[in-house]
């Protein structure tokens, strides 16, 4: 592999920023290649990161020599823009959810299998610095054993133009978007559940998606985690608290009053504050890792196709369960 790796992005939306500037954190990473079926969107990247612009993903795949890709188009997008890519074996950093759909998201794990290259699903969560010192401080034990989840991503997004509100793009609301994070971060912190019940709905904003959903996961031995995901909670914190046998941690986002991170044991009286400083931000942290594993030639990456596919399955069964009004059993 040369000194300097060549990379592509496709999608140059929003996140896709969030991609530019962490392969900015790497010296020897160059972005040459960009694809948007919105001209403007393109050439405003191409200048930005002085890269050529792609007519399309196949020919970026097909000349580009490229040694990886970022994938940031909407999720009713990802198989057709990732195969190009997984059929060359150039390895891909595909964004979340995988796809719209558990049925394309399955196409899309296979293909990823099959293609036997480095497939990473991109849930920066696992990267953020908080949630990486507390998954230190659960594998310590000095928590216990899981007792409660709970995690709540919300804010104000108004989403009149964006492709969230179009199904067809997005597969769903909030529940598919921020709730694919909320799963992953049960499964990353807890472990695989069993059982979800779910109730969605629209309380400001007039979509054809929902604005609001709160999720019930439970894990056998009778662990619960609750999620509550809204696009429409003007002020509302945002925040992880996991509950276990000997303590109680707290993870708070962008919040100047609180750490970062902070737990207290059974018998403490005070709050013990956990530096998280020494890590980088989700985004430089997860293209970081995704850069190592392309350099190394290390195929599985510590966030698998498998990881993004097994979070579809879990955002089906609570869109089931909000259509039954029941919980639905995972399988």
């Amino acid at each position: 592999m040369a000194d300097r790796l060549r990379v592509g992005i496709v999608g140059c939306g929003g996140i896709a920023r969030a991609h530019v500037n962490a392969y900015r954190t790497i010296p020897e990473v160059d972005i040459v290649s960009v694809h948007d079926v919105a001209a403007s969107a393109a050439e405003a990247l191409a200048r930005e990161t002085d890269a050529r612009i792609a007519n399309s993903p196949q020919e970026m795949a097909a000349v580009d020599h490229l040694d990886a890709v970022s994938i940031c188009t909407p999720p009713a997008l990802h198989f057709q823009h990732c195969k190009p890519f997984l059929q060359a074996r150039i390895p891909v950093l595909c964004e979340k959810p995988l796809e719209a759909n558990v049925r394309a998201a399955g196409r899309l794990a296979e293909l990823a299998r099959r293609s036997r290259t480095v497939f990473m699903t991109a849930f920066c969560h696992r990267f953020h610095p908080a949630i990486i010192e507390l998954k230190k401080l659960i594998e310590s034990g000095s928590l216990g054993k899981p007792l409660l989840f709970r995690n709540m991503f919300g804010g104000y997004l108004p989403l009149k133009g964006n492709h969230r509100a179009d199904p067809a793009l997005s597969g769903g609301g909030v529940l598919i978007d921020n709730g694919s994070h909320s799963v992953d971060l049960f499964r990353f912190l807890v472990g695989e559940p069993a059982a979800v019940w779910a109730v969605a709905g629209n309380v400001m904003q007039k979509l054809p998606v929902e604005d609001i959903a709160m999720i019930v996961l439970e894990r056998r031995g009778k662990v619960l985690g609750e999620i509550t995901s809204s696009y429409s909670l003007k002020g509302c914190p945002n925040q992880l608290e996991w509950y276990g046998t000997q303590g109680v941690a707290v993870v708070s986002y962008w919040n100047p009053d609180e750490p970062d991170l902070k737990y207290k044991l059974e018998g403490q009286a005070e709050w013990t504050v956990v530096d998280c400083s020494a890590h980088p931000d989700r985004f430089a942290g997860e293209v970081g890792h995704f850069i190592d594993c392309v350099r190394s030639g290390q195929r599985k990456a510590a966030v698998t196709v498998e990881d993004g596919y097994r979070a579809s399955v879990i955002i089906q069964a609570a869109y089931e369960s909000v259509g039954k009004g029941k919980k639905i059993v995972l399988r």
